[in-house]
């Protein structure tokens, strides 16, 4: 590890916990928690269109049987369970079909133009960047939790705040020890001795943290785990009421051997939400918090000659908190495909427009360069 990582690390810890960590929340402040599941959530065998015959015919091997009903038309994934009472007490809108015009399968093309909402050109900063620097944001009130930072919070010059879910750890070993241990030794020199006692106070905050956020795993029900971690994180950063906080969850890219797999991912995150959503219900911030669940593109309707998917189009998009619950953009056209795959609904556009407009109170239309339907969700 590098010493220089090493104090950027622990300066991040430290910002974050200079905020009030005790402050009252006002009915008014609103956060949205987007949660990208990168490499292409596969939206058929998440929210599962069983009325349809030509599911099975598309999937005779991957096709999902024993999903649970919550409609005359979709089931959840059996992965998912723990978020059908999240659907039935009007806390959970799946919105489905959502893209883009001229789709693109590329990931790195498709994630760029979800995070920066512009379809067409070049792009150079993203969409929440351009909300939060219309706002005047700190660069504390935006946090992202992921190993890439993403394009969604590339503004113009600020980066907001970078936080790993795996505090604490990266101060073991002999390289941070002997870091740790230098830093020990008092300075004569007044700034030098400044820096020295700003270092030991944020290692010192590092490890309270990585403490706090063990006790709610444990506490709250969170599931095991990096994503369980991720998420108590998350409830802790919430505390301090930040408008915008960018969680990455990777490994959606279901090529081979996708059933086991998928449904062991779509566990861990029905899990993890539901945990967080009672953890916020029982500190009553449950109406303070919009959660977004979004994938770069969804899968073929079409199962592959490897137990998986490829590369699609349109997927749904899931929405938490203080919603009008249900489904929304119509069933998947799965009689009706474009070039194999599935015709988008919904632009996604309009989904980011009703969030900027309804929920953070900022117009849309200069964020998305454009004027863009609401979907009737908030």
């Amino acid at each position: 590890m590098q010493r220089r990582t090493f104090l950027e690390m622990l300066f991040s810890a430290t910002t974050l916990l200079a905020l009030n960590p005790t402050a009252v929340l006002g009915k008014d402040q609103k956060t949205l928690l987007v949660i990208e599941l990168a490499g292409g959530n596969d939206g058929l065998n998440t929210f599962i269109p069983y009325a349809d015959s030509n599911y099975l015919r598309l999937r005779p091997r991957i096709g999902i049987k024993d999903g649970i009903p919550v409609s005359h038309s979709v089931a959840l994934n059996p992965g998912l369970k723990d978020l059908k009472p999240l659907l039935e007490s009007g806390q959970l809108a799946v919105i489905q079909n959502v893209g883009y015009p001229n789709p693109d399968l590329s990931h790195f093309r498709s994630k760029e133009i979800w995070q920066s909402a512009h379809p067409q050109g070049s792009v150079d900063s993203g969409w929440l960047a351009r909300y939060l620097e219309a706002t005047k944001a700190k660069t504390s009130e935006a946090v992202f939790l992921g190993d890439e930072y993403p394009l969604a919070l590339t503004g113009s010059s600020t980066r907001y705040l970078e936080l790993s879910p795996n505090l604490g750890l990266k101060t073991q070993g002999k390289l941070g020890q002997a870091i740790q241990e230098a830093y020990r030794v008092p300075q004569k020199q007044p700034m030098a001795e400044k820096v020295r006692q700003t270092v030991l106070e944020s290692t010192q905050a590092v490890r309270d943290l990585a403490k706090d956020v063990d006790q709610r795993v444990q506490r709250q029900g969170y599931p095991p785990g990096d994503l369980g971690r991720h998420l108590a994180l998350v409830s802790r950063l919430l505390e301090v009421g930040p408008k915008v906080i960018y969680l990455t969850i990777g490994g959606w890219d279901t090529h081979v051997n996708q059933v086991q797999r998928h449904q062991r991912l779509l566990e861990q995150v029905g899990k993890g939400l539901s945990a967080l959503n009672q953890d916020l219900k029982a500190r009553g911030l449950d109406k303070n918090i919009l959660i977004m669940v979004q994938s770069e593109f969804g899968r073929r309707p079409t199962e592959n000659g490897s137990g998986g998917t490829d590369h699609g189009t349109a997927g749904p998009v899931w929405l938490i908190g203080p919603v009008r619950a249900g489904f929304y953009g119509g069933e998947p056209a799965l009689d009706s495909l474009q070039k194999g795959n599935l015709p988008m609904h919904v632009d996604f556009r309009s989904v980011y427009a009703e969030i900027l407009d309804r929920w953070l109170g900022m117009p849309s239309k200069g964020i998305l360069s454009g004027s863009f339907p609401g979907v009737g969700i908030l």
